[in-house]
């Protein structure tokens, strides 16, 4: 077989159309701007190849390259970042690329080729928000320097803690700098984590080029690039009926040389390759694939037993065929696919020898690696492919160290499972089984599984030496953490009451500080703040007396202030969790706290309805935790704290964006219980009944066992209220019977009041039509079920500081249900509960509770008084877009007969429409944006879709497509005069033939 020159077209074929796209973000960069762009397709479809010719065109421009790999069936945790930090180290030094990380940059020492050679990080504390930190300082500093386009490869084989750090950068991308992916979309891939991942990006903005398959054209062009001749007819045909346009496979049937006996299958195809090379050669490439997708030369004449000359003599041919490319210090597999195909053909026997011979190797020989990261995952790997398990266990806690050394927690999971699935009572380990467990479980709730966590924890609690009690006590208190994660409340409060019992006294401890301070914050995640305060400050006390428990402290403050806040010295409690943030900070131990500290304040001034406070201090906590590399973890709990603040101030879209940021980041356990509540609250409030309903039933059950009012209780409470509009208040009935019979802590009566609030509604509601049905003992009854529902709520607020302002406005609102029943100055005691409610800034219940006010106007007949407050309530409504609401108002005003406009409505009027949003409308209308609207009206786009939400809310429509077809029918817009057809038809795009 004649041997090509060239392996590939030396033009890039049927990709101007992506190219272009591609040079236009990069000019934007280049001017200042930011971008992310992805590029995928399936494999062989020329990613890397459009990339690379991307970049020659980048004059002055910082370009660094680094790849996702795969060791054996797992992946290597960071390694872009590992490839990019080691060519920086090469040119520029690791001390430099520490100094350019800036205050963490010591951070980076874990990703460097040969570790932290300094001890700069040893005792140092571990979290992923330092080295993100870190890497964006980098980042930054090199795009300060000159523009940069980091380009991060083969994006399909990334780990998790790889995708974090990529997402945070991606979210915030400094000035002049280009985040260019490349990512395998066909089945050969693990799609769904980085499909999701994909989902998130394009949901940040991010760009994505797909690339598509060649057509035949564009094959025959690619055939003539490659033997310098333009094809003949049969052997395009053989080719492109093969290849069916993908440029690789194209390229091995060329390479093939065989113009007749085309294998059938690209793996037919690709051994055809193997085979056509020398016995010695395919020896030499098998062991190489054994290694991996890149061998290091050194490694490799290790394993194959040939002395220097006869292994560069036998890797010839396959440096000729292009099937292994020189690469540095090592050689590595043209693509992906031809290493896929070799390994797969290794027989049992074979496998298992050569990857014996190459843990040998490396175990004995650590240098044979290019760098430190990594290296003992590859030797774990090696040592369990050769099915040596006492050999495979040793090494996979080591790899496991490793991995929670450069933060890889899910990495570290896996090894750390992989060594309690082959390990016995009887085997030799570096550590008790306990502490490997215990290890294990904390590395789980790391990577945020907080099942496997409780699971770990409690292997590790029945392995402890009993006599071991400040162990015992600690293992208990992370359980009972682990075990509130994962929305088992009921569990938790129980591990934490064990941990007290257990933990030693005399002397006193670090430990028994942190078992203090653990079980004061279950006291106060369940509303007993009595307690809470208390145990808070014996943990203070506590940590006081022993060295090297400021952390603690920080933790016990943050317990603290939520206690006090609730006990009704709310500016103390502010106060105590602005310390307890100041600690973690400075700590900076716990990344966690730092979250913590923002979440409870955001609760605190939430639940004082101190709600615009509450919103700026929940964004700035998204920006905290984003920044911090906790997006997952605390990423939806701070989104979720702005949406509850949003929702309240009548802010529904931006509320609806962040739940949708929120799914993306993919809950479970109690932030699953959170997202759900609240999707159905907002659907709730835009007056999605149905869809409302469902997603509330569904936080209910995914929270049967979290035992936080807080939590739980403003769910059930938006449930009755979906219920209520939905008519069927005896449903609502029976749910405030059920939460009744609960035990709640005396501090859960700020959220308890609203429920009983709704209660007491749902029985006047009955009374009220069982009144007009003149069923007069059913009236009684329901009358004095409402009277009972309204008593609780006086009962639950019997300790007045427990009383927060939103809790007085439900308040007011029960005794205003009670008097639907009295028939006794119903409508002042609803005027009282409007003005609560506004005085807190809540439009919608505020409107809630005008529309109820103008009923009960209405019972007395007093009709002028009844249409200003039916006036007042439809604003409300239009406010809050809450379309349930304003067909309500309309409902009452037109049973009464009463007109909510001073004059005849022209079509418009019949909308309450402004002159503004007319305009507004008939822009829409014609299929205008946001802001190209706004540039015809000389109006900001944020103001347009304010306008654009108040049209939503009159024209009772829930999409721009809604709104357009309404204006039509109803004659509110005038259509736009139909265009003359052309003389000639367009020509048709060449897209118009893709598929």
């Amino acid at each position: 077989m004649a041997v090509l020159t060239r392996v590939s077209s030396p033009t890039l074929i049927g990709r101007g159309e992506e190219l272009t796209e591609l040079r236009r973000v990069l000019e934007h960069v280049l001017a200042g701007g930011s971008a992310c762009v992805v590029v995928a397709g399936e494999a062989g479809l020329g990613k890397t190849r459009l990339v690379r010719d991307l970049l020659p065109g980048a004059e002055d421009v910082e370009v660094l390259v680094g790849g996702c790999a795969e060791v054996g069936a797992d992946v290597l945790p960071y390694a872009p970042f590992v490839d990019v930090l080691s060519d920086l180290a090469q040119r520029q030094g690791p001390a430099e690329i520490r100094a350019m990380g800036g205050p963490t940059g010591d951070e980076l020492a874990r990703l460097l080729p040969h570790g932290d050679e300094t001890g700069a990080l040893d005792g140092a504390p571990a979290g992923v928000g330092r080295l993100y930190a870190a890497l964006r300082a980098l980042v930054s500093g090199l795009a300060a320097r000159r523009p940069l386009v980091l380009v991060v490869e083969d994006l399909h084989w990334s780990d998790r803690a790889t995708r974090d750090l990529l997402g945070l950068l991606a979210h915030r991308l400094p000035p002049r700098t280009l985040l260019l992916m490349t990512a395998r979309t066909d089945e050969a891939a693990d799609q769904r984590p980085v499909l999701l991942f994909l989902a998130q990006l394009a949901a940040a903005g991010a760009h994505r080029i797909e690339l598509r398959p060649f057509t035949r054209d564009e094959q025959a062009l690619q055939l003539s690039g490659i033997v310098g001749i333009p094809p003949t007819r049969a052997r395009l045909d053989a080719v492109y009926s093969r290849a069916e346009g993908n440029p690789f496979f194209a390229e091995e049937l060329v390479a093939l040389g065989s113009a007749d006996a085309v294998p059938v299958t690209v793996r037919d195809l690709l051994e055809a390759r193997i085979a056509a090379l020398p016995d010695r050669t395919r020896r030499v490439v098998r062991t190489a694939a054994a290694a991996g997708r890149r061998v290091e030369h050194r490694l490799l004449l290790r394993a194959v037993d040939l002395d220097e000359q006869d292994l560069e003599e036998a890797l010839g041919p396959a440096v000729d065929a292009h099937v292994l490319v020189p690469d540095g210090d090592g050689y590595v597999f043209r693509h992906a696919l031809l290493h896929e195909t070799v390994a797969a053909g290794l027989l049992p026997g074979e496998r298992a020898r050569l990857h014996r011979r190459l843990a040998e190797a490396l175990t004995h020989d650590p240098s044979l690696a290019a760098g430190r990261h990594g290296l003992e995952r590859r030797i774990a790997h090696h040592w369990l492919a050769a099915g040596d398990a006492a050999e495979g266990r040793t090494a996979s806690y080591r790899a496991a160290r490793a991995a929670v050394r450069t933060l890889a927690f899910d990495e570290a999971l896996r090894h750390y499972e992989r060594v309690v699935e082959l390990t016995h009572e009887s085997d030799d380990l570096p550590v008790p089984r306990y502490r490997l467990l215990w290890d294990a479980a904390e590395a789980a709730h790391r990577a945020g599984a907080a099942d496997r966590a409780a699971v770990l924890v409690q292997q590790a609690i029945a392995c402890v030496d009993p006599a071991e009690r400040h162990h015992q006590a600690y293992l208990h208190e992370r359980l009972s953490r682990y075990l509130w994660m994962a929305a088992d409340g009921e569990g938790a409060v129980e591990a934490s009451r064990r941990s007290v019992e257990l933990v030693p006294t005399d002397p006193v401890s670090s430990w028994e500080a942190a078992v203090v301070s653990g079980h004061a914050q279950l006291l106060m995640l369940t509303g007993r703040f009595d307690e809470a305060r208390t145990e808070a400050e014996r943990a203070l006390a506590l940590a006081a007396q022993v060295p090297e428990a400021r952390a603690t402290e920080g933790h016990a403050r943050n317990n603290l202030g939520v206690a006090l806040a609730h006990l009704g010295d709310v500016n103390r409690g502010i106060a105590e969790l602005r310390t307890a943030a100041s600690i973690a900070r400075e700590q900076f131990d716990d990344v966690d706290d730092i979250a913590r500290a923002v979440v409870n304040l955001h609760s605190v001034l939430f639940d004082a309805g101190r709600f615009p406070e509450a919103l700026e201090v929940a964004l700035d906590g998204i920006a905290t935790v984003d920044q911090l590399g906790l997006q997952r973890r605390k990423g939806v709990w701070c989104r979720c704290d702005a949406v509850d603040a949003l929702l309240v101030l009548g802010r529904t879209d931006e509320a609806d964006h962040l739940l949708r940021e929120a799914a993306l980041l993919h809950p479970e356990g109690i932030d699953a219980v959170r997202v759900h509540g609240l999707r159905g609250t907002l659907a709730l409030r835009r007056g999605r009944l149905d869809e409302a309903r469902r997603q509330l039933d569904l936080a209910r059950r995914l929270g049967r066992r979290v035992v936080a009012g807080h939590l739980v209780l403003p769910i059930s409470r938006a449930l009755l209220e979906t219920l209520r509009w939905q008519g069927d208040w005896p449903a609502a009935v029976e749910l405030a019977r059920e939460i009744c019979d609960r035990h709640w802590s005396e501090g859960d009566a700020a959220f308890l009041v609203p429920v009983l609030a709704g209660a007491a509604g749902a029985a006047a509601d009955g009374a009220v039509a069982a009144r007009a049905e003149r069923r007069t003992a059913e009236e009684r009854r329901l009358a004095s079920l409402t009277e009972e529902f309204a008593g609780r709520a006086l009962v639950a607020t019997s300790r007045p500081e427990f009383l927060l302002p939103p809790a007085r406005a439900a308040l007011a609102v029960a005794r205003a249900e009670l008097s639907r029943t009295s028939r006794e100055g119903a409508a002042p005691a609803w005027a009282d509960a409007a003005e609560a409610w506004r005085a807190l800034g809540d439009g919608y219940q505020a409107g809630v509770a005008l529309l109820r006010q103008a009923e009960c106007q209405l019972a007395d007949r007093r009709r002028a008084a009844a249409t200003d407050t039916l006036r007042a309530a439809r604003a409300a409504a239009i406010a809050a877009r809450a379309h349930h609401l304003l067909r309500a108002v309309d409902a009452t005003a037109a049973r009464a007969r009463l007109p909510l406009e001073d004059t005849p409505p022209d079509r418009a009027g019949r909308f309450h429409l402004s002159a503004r949003e007319r305009d507004v409308l008939a822009l829409v209308a014609r299929g205008r944006t946001d802001r190209q609207i706004g540039a015809e009206l000389f109006i900001s786009h944020r103001t347009v879709e304010r306008h654009v939400s108040n049209i939503l809310a009159k024209l009772d429509a829930h999409t721009r497509a809604e709104i357009t077809a309404v204006a039509h029918r109803q004659g509110l817009v005038v259509p736009e005069p139909r265009q003359p057809r052309p003389d000639r038809p367009a020509p048709r795009s060449r897209s118009a033939g893709r598929g």
